[in-house]
């Protein structure tokens, strides 16, 4: 809750410091006295809208700091704490200087005016005809519902099993992706396979494919050298045979006279045998060579395929054969299967559980929304507004969501007759204020927002209207604290604080003052309220009379 507000130089305000206390809080004072004034400075540090205007002529700036008891309030907490902006404390402040700058902080810690919002948002509500209220937001009214409903249990296990459904989504659609590109990936390796079959490739046949291809495309070359070889060897009339043959025919002749002769005649005879033989075999060599075309034609096709295939995947024509090992064994690793199946069962199984708990909740809430909207409408009876037909409807969501299947909405007709619209669309700061209240007044669980700030809702009512108004804000006060400005004595007479707005003026200023009343200053102010600036003995008594009446 508020614990402390603290304004300087707002406006008409020099320098005031409230200390609030829980439960039900009334501010009163003369029309004009500055009352909106306080409103608008607590706007300003929940995050409205920034004015220079705003600032205290003569000032060089506006300083506003709220301090919050937020010991209760884990979603404030988790802000904090989600935001690293501390834990411990809450304290907001809000600087706007002639210059239009506008500062801003969290427990000593620059934020932006966003943040400020968001935080401001989850500590006040105010409730009139300033800029900041819940009650047009359409996202709050599931929140009041499940609130009425005693849902909010419900409401949070249904959110539980969204997110849960939403987890297994994201862990099947990413495996849904990887199936595909896994699929896609199988589809080029088995491509790929099928190619390299295709080629009918291997080291071995690489090897002896280049070592044709040498033969084949040299082969005159070859077959010009055997052929003259062979003529030198035998075939030539000075062949080495001949010559060999003429050599040991000499020899023989002198071989008795000298017997180192003789072996040499032997090492002759030696080599006629090895070059005979030599010779015979390069003879069928040369008769073994032949040119065909065809072959060479053939080889230079393969060699040209192969090289295309490697270039293809990137590699030596070597390579290759390893490549298709490579691809047959991760082809056999690849499994779509079994992972794919279980987390679809799994998604299966969540998404079962959250729309059990959704359609249930789909239907509690339907039952809560007649509820509502019946002691509602007779709550508005009650604040002289039985004009006011007031509905809580269930809009179904396009698609399931963390809050359910569905969103609550608030429609009002203001009019007898008159077509039922959007609460925030048709109604009045006045008609929101007291709409709010006779809400808040039949929803009996704690509030999400500790603090609820109510201005113009005792606009146009009076007597016995005014008293049950009263009465709705003291009940409110007892769950929430709960500010109020009211300019009736009846509403006055209940509050469990009382504070005092009025405006001093001098020649060349004015000022707005606040003073927290005591229990004799009550009775002097509601007087006041009740009979103007001359306050009889008998307004005294009436204002005693109502106080007394409040505590009964």
């Amino acid at each position: 809750m508020l614990i402390r507000l603290t304004v300087k130089d707002y406006v008409l305000i020099d320098s005031i410091e409230l200390s609030l206390d829980p439960g039900f809080t009334v501010l009163t004072g003369e029309t004009g006295a500055g009352k909106s004034i306080l409103l608008g400075a607590i706007s300003l540090i929940l995050g409205g809208r920034s004015d220079v205007g705003s600032i205290k002529a003569g000032a060089s700036r506006t300083d506003i700091v709220a301090e919050f008891d937020i010991s209760n309030l884990p979603l404030v907490c988790a802000f904090l704490q989600d935001g690293e902006l501390g834990v411990d404390d809450c304290v907001l402040r809000r600087v706007v200087d002639t210059a239009g700058r506008s500062r801003a902080w969290i427990n000593g810690i620059p934020v932006t005016v966003k943040q400020l919002k968001a935080l401001g948002a989850l500590l006040i509500d105010i409730h009139g005809q300033h800029e900041h209220y819940s009650l047009v937001d359409a996202s709050t009214h599931t929140q009041v519902l499940d609130s009425f409903g005693n849902l909010s249990n419900s409401a949070e296990l249904v959110g539980s099993a969204w997110k849960n459904w939403q987890s297994e989504k994201i862990k099947l659609n990413q495996c849904l992706e990887q199936s595909e590109a896994l699929k896609q990936k199988t589809e080029e390796l088995r491509q790929t396979q099928r190619e390299l079959d295709v080629l009918g490739f291997s080291d071995k046949e690489w090897l002896q494919t280049l070592e044709q291809h040498r033969k084949a495309s040299n082969i005159n070359e070859l077959i010009d050298a055997a052929n003259q070889s062979v003529h030198m060897l035998g075939d030539g009339k000075q062949n080495i045979l001949s010559i060999l043959a003429n050599v040991r025919s000499k020899l023989a002749g002198v071989a008795e006279i000298d017997p180192q002769v003789d072996i040499m005649l032997g090492d002759i005879e030696g080599l006629e045998i090895q070059l005979g033989e030599f010779s015979r075999d390069l003879r069928r060599y040369a008769e073994s060579l032949d040119f065909d075309v065809g072959l060479a034609e053939t080889l230079d096709r393969r060699i040209t395929e192969v090289q295309r295939c490697a270039r293809k995947y990137g590699v030596k024509p070597d390579d290759l054969d390893e490549m298709a090992s490579n691809v047959r064994d991760e082809l056999e690793k690849i499994s779509l299967s079994t992972d794919l199946d279980e987390l679809q069962r799994a998604e299966a199984r969540v998404r079962d559980t959250y729309m059990e708990a959704a359609r249930q909740l789909s239907s509690d809430r339907g039952s809560s929304c007649v509820g509502l909207t019946q002691k509602v409408n007779l709550a508005l009876a009650d604040l002289a507004m039985s004009g006011v037909q007031f509905e809580a409807r269930l809009v179904p969501n396009a698609e399931p969501g963390v809050t359910g299947l569905e969103q609550v909405a608030f429609y009002v007709a203001t009019n007898p007759g008159a077509e039922a619209k959007l609460v925030g669309k048709v109604a009045s700061g006045g008609e929101l204020s007291r709409i709010s209240l006779a809400i808040q007044s039949v929803v009996h669980q704690d509030s999400s927002v500790p603090t609820v700030i109510f201005d113009e809702v005792d606009s146009g009512v009076g007597g016995a209207v005014a008293e049950i108004v009263g009465r709705m804000l003291k009940t409110v006060g007892r769950r929430a604290q709960v500010l109020c400005v009211t300019h009736l004595p009846q509403v006055a007479a209940l509050g469990d604080s009382h504070w005092k707005v009025s405006k001093a003026q001098s020649k060349t200023a004015s000022s707005t003052r606040l003073q927290k009343l005591k229990s004799r200053e009550c009775v002097d102010e509601i007087a006041r309220m009740l009979a103007g600036e001359v306050i009889s003995e008998q307004a005294k008594a009436h204002a005693r009379e109502l106080i007394n009446s409040a505590s009964t």
